[in-house]
């Protein structure tokens, strides 16, 4: 079989070296040329794997049985246009890599954010249960890399983006989770229902056998059971749901189908910042249940995880003032989540490329959370519009995340927190947004 792998982020190599491990008479092809994407050039000669960088060949592609798509790639691109024009059949890196572990139980996790957090916490359960588990998807290792690694693993527990969800086929997860649903992406779909139903893609091959475990609290999650085939379980922060687990004054239970509840956790036990931390853990300690997890180990393995970087992550006190990184907030609703998870009010640096968000929303927060606004990037005007129109109105605009940090420090008092929760993705000045926090967390230290 001859495969086209469109794309040469991480995700289209590991694609191209899981096809080439294969057997499969592969070619790379890849449109940008650049430093970032020169660092595979190594791996790939080494692999005796033909690729292209700084265009596409569209004369040599017609003759290609399966095209698989890096997630980044919308299918609205020329050369998507291409090969369907050319009736060549295509997949995402994310189907493709799962066609080669037929037997391994899938844990997908979705939804608009804590994503990484919830796929993380559940990864470190599962393995803690099993070490033949295997954790990513979208969350840093493609699922290709992943197997490559380990061909067959018991678990996968994949974080699975909307972007990877266009492009699945046969992908069965035996445990959906739908985490929350807000507006994002709008830079890629043409309406906030074309984004819900690329979500809902996530239930697509599930039977009456599998499992969705749905966020309660959040009614576009919590109605998605009228929909869809597998059995529903829920999670809730605010009341005792029929099935699944939910958070009861201070303590966390889980309930059973026929209805028996048992005790779980202490709130206290979370380590996590946050009440959309806490959602996280019961989404988790959901899907734990359903599977089999012996709630001591369960126990345990929540109270031992710390987080991933970039989420809410301490980073330094300097002068009495505390430190925040929390640069994985690409959206408006993650900077609210954020807010809402300390009990004053912070020193807010936000601001960053545009998704074609509303910001609105986020402004309305500003007088009861925000005790200073320090805004940076592309989208620091149209935050610093939405914020007047609320009556918000002490502000500064930085020329640079250094300025930032700066501006912030120097209006901060001992006690304060300083959150940089940018409500934006990164890439008007950054990377990614782990570019954004690690120097976020060097500005902070060489204060």
């Amino acid at each position: 079989m001859k495969v086209l792998v469109v794309g040469a982020r991480r995700s289209g190599v590991y694609a191209s070296l899981l096809a080439k491990a294969k057997g499969f008479d592969v070619f790379l092809t890849e449109k940008n040329d650049n430093e970032d994407i020169r660092s595979f050039e190594r791996i790939l000669r080494e692999n005796n794997i033909p690729f292209e960088f700084g265009g596409h060949s569209f004369e040599r592609f017609g003759n290609f049985d399966l095209a698989v798509l890096s997630p980044g790639i919308p299918m609205s691109a020329p050369i998507v246009s291409y090969l369907k024009k050319h009736r060549i059949k295509i997949i995402g890196e994310l189907e493709f890599a799962y066609m080669f572990a037929p037997n391994t139980t899938v844990i997908a996790i979705t939804g608009t954010n804590g994503k990484s957090t919830t796929t993380a916490l559940i990864g470190h359960i599962f393995k803690n249960y099993n070490k033949n588990t295997v954790v990513g998807g979208n969350l840093g290792t493609p699922y290709a890399e992943l197997l490559l690694e380990n061909p067959a693993p018991t678990y996968s527990v994949l974080e699975t983006s909307c972007f990877q969800l266009e492009t699945i086929e046969q992908y069965h997860p035996e445990v959906s989770v739908f985490l929350n649903f807000s507006e994002n992406h709008l830079d890629r779909y043409n309406s906030v229902d074309e984004y819900l139903e690329t979500k809902k893609r996530i239930f697509m091959n599930q039977t009456v056998d599998d499992f969705a475990v749905l966020n309660y609290d959040d009614p576009v999650a919590r109605n998605l059971e009228k929909e869809i085939k597998p059995r529903a379980f829920f999670f809730s922060t605010k009341r005792e749901v029929i099935r699944g687990s939910f958070l009861l004054s201070s303590d966390i239970f889980f309930k059973k189908e026929g209805g028996e509840k048992c005790f779980i956790l202490k709130k206290s036990d979370i380590k996590l910042i946050g009440m959309h931390n806490v959602e996280n853990v019961l989404a988790s300690i959901t899907v734990s249940m359903l599977l089999g997890i012996p709630i001591p180990l369960l126990r345990e393995s929540i109270q031992t995880f710390r987080g991933l970087p970039h989420r809410l992550e301490f980073v330094r006190e300097v002068n009495g003032v505390t430190y925040i990184n929390d640069s994985k907030s690409t959206t408006p609703d993650a900077a609210v989540k954020a807010l809402d998870s300390f009990e004053r009010k912070v020193i807010l640096i936000a601001g960053g490329s545009s998704k074609n968000n509303n910001f609105k929303p986020l402004a309305r927060r500003f007088k009861d959370r925000v005790k200073f606004l320090v805004l940076m990037g592309q989208t620091a005007e149209e935050i610093r519009r939405a914020a007047v129109a609320e009556g918000f109105e002490t502000y500064a605009i930085a020329k640079s995340l250094k300025d930032a940090v700066h501006l912030a420090s120097s209006v901060a008092r001992v006690g304060d927190i300083v959150l940089l929760s940018p409500a934006c993705a990164s890439f008007d000045m950054f990377r990614d947004f782990e570019d954004r926090g690690e120097q976020f967390k060097d500005i902070v230290n060489a204060l």
